[in-house]
């Protein structure tokens, strides 16, 4: 059993004054999980403990820090949507980023009973309110966003399918393509390992698109119990837009479908659904209760309230684009974001950089990044309870580990308020309590 202990010291760069904060937090099961996981794709020929062990280093070796309190709960592992992510750390150097901190590899190393990580952080990186701190994957310390998942080698399909919801007890994956769900079984279980593979196909739902056909609508798990298809057509000037909302029931693995619901949304545009693939990150989905659709010139997200439609909001982002999106749990959007901006030799070019969208409109990425946008977030992923991903790419279903999770829970007993006058120390102690 592992015990974590948490000390913040907050240094004054002007005053010298010094303030201390120490205490002990909960380790979740998202250890537990990550390592089961790595053992049962590992059947599949593929050596993930590699990536996870030593643990105080690589499953546990990344720092999140956000602006409130984590419900504390062992199976709350999933990254949190709730608050807003302050700060985060891994295990390299980050000068440039006013969010991401630097590992102190000369106060951390190996103690007698565990292992200490230490994290610097100068007086532009991490201000705001600190309330709750997280211990995760290293990957996920240096970049909670684009470094949130790992995939394996995945099975090459006799189709372009997205990943919809999974059946943990069962072991089957569903799977939507051409207006239609299909199941699949994922494993089967051979000498008490759970091997990896994909059996035969059935269906199990027909959409039966037609008005408009399948091409035009936008499926996806609205981690509500139901599965959502979405259909937004193009409107290029302020006006109304009339979406069509279609709701299964998939908690059960019933899906018993709803009537179909028309929603009129004024004074906005709207960027259609057709625009993409149906495989790919979306321009309107349905996340925990509400309607998030893009605008026509990608500068606004609106969202809408599916108890109440004449609830409206507004995010915009300026000059920035909200390219695409996809559902998170616990609400609001995971999305993909471009700008334009100036190389260091003056010319103009295009960057991009995953982030999320809070499900109070607040929205967060990484604006330092000056690398277009990878792939793996790129294409619908289905995150389960246990943190397992899928995801397909081209044909082919990848399985992978979700890396952004909450390994540990602390939440500060009074949160701290870092400013630009001051520097942080965070020094994370895990020991083995057996």
């Amino acid at each position: 059993m592992l015990k974590g202990h948490l000390q913040i010291d907050l240094h004054n760069e002007i005053t010298g004054e010094n303030e201390r904060v120490e205490q002990d937090n909960m380790v979740t099961n998202a250890l537990g999980y990550v390592l089961g996981l790595a053992a049962n794709v590992g059947a599949k020929g593929n050596n993930h403990f590699s990536d996870l062990l030593p643990a105080a280093t690589k499953a546990l070796g990344g720092l999140l820090l956000f602006d409130g309190t984590l419900t504390e709960d062992v199976n709350n592992v999933h990254f949190p949507m709730g608050v807003h992510l302050i700060g985060h750390a891994g295990q390299t150097a980050n000068t440039a980023s006013k969010l991401g901190g630097s590992i102190n590899k000369a106060e951390s190393g190996r103690t007698d009973t565990g292992y200490v990580n230490v994290w610097d952080f100068s007086t532009s990186q991490a201000n705001g309110t600190i309330a709750s701190l997280a211990l995760t994957h290293t990957r996920a310390g240096e970049n909670p966003f684009s470094g949130a998942q790992y995939d394996d080698g995945g099975f090459t399909t006799d189709r372009s399918y997205c990943p919809i919801t999974f059946d943990e007890n069962s072991g089957v994956l569903y799977l939507y393509s051409g207006g239609k769900i299909y199941k699949k079984p994922y494993y089967t279980n051979i000498v008490k390992a759970y091997t990896p593979y994909l059996g035969e196909e059935t269906q199990v739902f027909d959409f039966a698109f037609d008005n408009p056909a399948s091409y035009y609508w936008s499926v996806m798990d609205g981690y509500d119990g139901y599965l959502y298809a979405v259909y937004v057509p193009t409107v290029t000037s302020q006006g109304t837009v009339s979406i069509k909302l279609r709701k299964v029931k998939i908690s059960d693995f019933s899906f018993q479908e709803e009537a179909e619901q028309t929603i009129a949304v004024s004074n906005v545009t709207a960027k259609s659904t057709g625009d993409t693939d149906f495989y790919e990150q979306l321009n309107a989905v349905v996340s925990s209760g509400y309607l998030y659709f893009i605008s026509n010139d990608e500068n606004t997200l609106y969202k809408v309230n599916l108890s109440n439609t004449v609830d409206v909001t507004e995010v915009s982002f300026g000059n920035i684009k909200c390219r695409k999106i996809y559902p998170m749990r616990g609400g609001g959007v995971f999305a993909t974001f471009e700008w334009t901006g100036t190389t260091s030799s003056g010319s103009t070019t295009t960057y991009g950089s995953p982030g999320v969208i809070y499900p109070d409109g607040k929205y967060r990425l990484n604006a330092e990044s000056t690398n277009s946008v990878g792939y793996p977030q790129y294409y619908i992923s289905h995150e389960t309870d246990c943190l397992q991903r899928f995801r397909l790419w081209s044909n082919t279903l990848y399985y992978s580990f979700a890396c952004n999770y909450l390994g540990t829970i602390c939440n500060l007993s009074s949160p701290v308020v870092k400013t630009s006058a001051q520097s942080m120390k965070v020094t994370y102690t895990l020991t083995d309590a057996v």
